[in-house]
């Protein structure tokens, strides 16, 4: 037993250890990427400036330009190009409104140049905007060229008509087809408020059939929301009807893994080939997904150099869904249609979407557990209007449905104290002997009704709900600029100030110091070897240091729940002080421990 609860407790650290380790590495690496590839956006600009002005590279270097047919009529139909004079004519913008989105429409492409949130800051508009950081429209059209890179179609669309919620672009092509697409807004429903429908149709006015390349739809880019945001936030997934795939930013910038090993080398792309129902770009607390009623095939992942501001990463990521449209005979047409959520990651939004696009959550191998707890979150939150308090009633009735079980334990443990003696003597009695010793051992634990793991027990208990919390609180946008107490953001980590560029997290420290009044509380088993000693006095500084830039919600909880710990072992051991007060001692072969004795019935 010793060697099991020594491991287990060495498992523990080396896990939060390598964790941290990892998280800091992470985040160092983003921050040499970001510092290393400012020098290269502007020479992306100088680039674009060079050729607005006439120069050739334009096309080839950064952005290229359709330099391929988007479609190749029987008889060679012309090509589809943006000209360098089509691109320097200014786009058109309008936007369309609901009560939770703007989105700006451009006519380059006929596409959203950008969308704004109008209540995810606490009811008002939000500080984040999609796609506002990126030169390329989401949902802009494009078509792989003989390189296999994708080239635009970008040239101005004419707004053929527009209201509050809709509008209409159309483009004619030499090639004798008119490319149509609307957009729409849904005005009313509250539930789909931030679902964009699309359709992209594409019509053959020309006396031959035509047969269309793939057509790709840019899902639109994004950045981290902080600084401090890991890397594997800011991902592109897909759904294939069975399982949903991430592809994480690092997968294309590169990284030296953990001590070396899962390193890996920077890629300009990423293609993925394989059945597609939705695909999404996304970070920490927003997403944007498309979903076509005739599911894609391919999908395109790349790294984006955006403009420096506000002290955020300069690298975003842009994905691009490819759909195969087939041939059009004339007069015929070709159409795509689906619908594209562009909002914050609440689970009951994206539960409410179907085909599981909840999936965006990310919630792990605990999703169970996670989607149990955040539905219980809702429920609670309903009564109580407060995100912080909310998590604390549950924190509270997640302790208490764990109450007999923990007590259990905590009395467990408290007896396995009370027999320190006996065990000391059974360890000097059969030190020659340890088959024997054992078997002693396991008695004298029958005797007293001592879990020898018991120790462990409830930190193991915690262990799945925490995780389960930890995956749900990541990246619940719900927690997005939620006050609590002193906390500005729950979503954040609650840092006062600085020191030194340091920051002072409150909430964490005081996780840390209930930690180590409540480990300091448990008795000390007899098993315990002083490695073992060691290791669980030093478990408080190892979750200190794992939780310290964690966000405050999930902190909140950890520090609720050691609170509660902490009055249930004191009220475990007043309990057991009184059994032990009443009861008579008596002898035992290897050494002395309490038994009740059973009185006779007097005849």
């Amino acid at each position: 037993m010793d060697k099991k609860n020594t491991f287990m407790g060495l498992a523990f650290i080396v896990a939060g250890i390598a964790f941290m380790f990892w998280q800091t590495q992470q985040l160092s690496e983003q921050a040499v990427q970001d510092s290393a590839q400012q020098p290269q956006v502007e020479a992306t600009e100088d680039t674009q400036n060079t050729a607005d002005a006439g120069s050739p590279s334009f096309i080839v270097e950064q952005n290229p330009v359709v330099t391929s047919s988007i479609a190749q009529a029987t008889r060679d139909a012309g090509s589809l190009i943006v000209t360098e004079d089509s691109l320097a004519q200014p786009a058109a913008l309008i936007t369309l409104r609901n009560e939770y989105l703007a989105v700006q429409m451009t006519s380059r492409g006929g596409a959203i140049q950008q969308v704004e949130f109008l209540q995810t800051k606490r009811g008002e508009r939000d500080d984040f905007v999609f796609n506002q950081l990126s030169q390329r429209a989401a949902l802009e059209l494009s078509v792989p060229n003989q390189a296999g890179e994708l080239s635009r179609i970008a040239q101005n669309f004419e707004l053929e008509s527009a209201t509050a919620t809709r509008a209409v672009y159309v483009l004619h092509t030499d090639e004798g087809l008119q490319i149509r697409r609307i957009y729409e807004l849904n005005a009313d429903d509250s539930e789909q408020a931030y679902v964009i429908q699309h359709s992209t149709q594409v019509l053959n006015t020309g006396a031959q059939s035509v047969q269309l390349s793939d057509l790709y739809f840019n899902l639109g880019t994004v950045t981290s929301i902080a600084s401090n945001a890991l890397p594997s936030y800011l991902n592109v997934g897909y759904f294939d009807g069975d399982a949903v795939e991430f592809t994480a930013i690092d997968d294309l910038t590169g990284s030296s893994g953990i001590l070396g090993f899962g390193a890996k080398q920077p890629q300009s792309m990423i293609n993925l080939s394989h059945r597609m129902e939705w695909a999404s770009v996304k970070n920490q607390f927003f997403s944007a997904i498309l979903t076509a009623e005739t599911p894609g095939k391919q999908l395109k992942i790349l790294p984006v150099e955006v403009s420096m501001e506000a002290n955020l990463p300069s690298t975003g990521i842009q994905a691009s869904i490819g759909f195969a449209l087939g041939s059009i005979a004339p007069g015929g047409q070709s159409e795509f249609n689906g619908s594209y959520y562009v909002g914050p990651k609440e689970f009951k939004r994206l539960q409410a979407l179907g085909n599981q696009q909840d999936l965006v959550m990310e919630f792990g191998f605990l999703a169970f557990i996670s989607k149990l707890l955040l539905s219980f979150m809702y429920a609670i939150h309903w009564v109580v209007p407060s995100w912080g308090w909310s998590i604390v009633i549950m924190t509270i009735c997640i302790k208490l449905i764990f109450w007999p079980l923990t007590a259990k334990a905590s009395r467990s443990q408290k007896r396995m104290s009370k027999i320190q003696a006996p065990m000391a003597a059974l360890k000097e009695k059969y030190s020659d002997n340890p088959r024997k010793m054992q078997e002693e051992t396991l008695k004298l634990f029958r005797e007293h009704q001592v879990n020898p793991v018991a120790g462990c027990l409830p930190i193991l208990i915690q262990m799945p709900i925490f995780l389960g919390l930890f995956y749900m609180l990541r990246s619940a946008a719900e927690l997005r600029h939620e006050p609590f107490l002193w906390v500005a953001d729950l979503s954040q980590p609650d840092t006062l100030f600085e020191i030194a560029g340091f920051p002072i997290n409150l909430l964490p420290l005081i996780m840390g110091v209930t930690m180590y009044f409540q480990m300091s509380m448990m008795p000390v088993s007899p098993t315990a070897d002083p490695m073992q000693q060691k290791i669980f006095k030093f478990l408080p500084f190892v979750f200190l240091i794992f939780l310290y830039t964690f966000s405050a919600g999930l902190v909140l909880y950890w520090t609720v729940q050691n609170i509660l710990t902490i009055v249930q072992q004191k009220i475990t051991n007043r309990q057991m002080d009184k059994e032990a007060d009443a009861t008579p001692v008596v002898e035992h072969p290897n050494a002395t421990f309490t038994k009740k004795k059973k009185r006779k019935r007097s005849v």
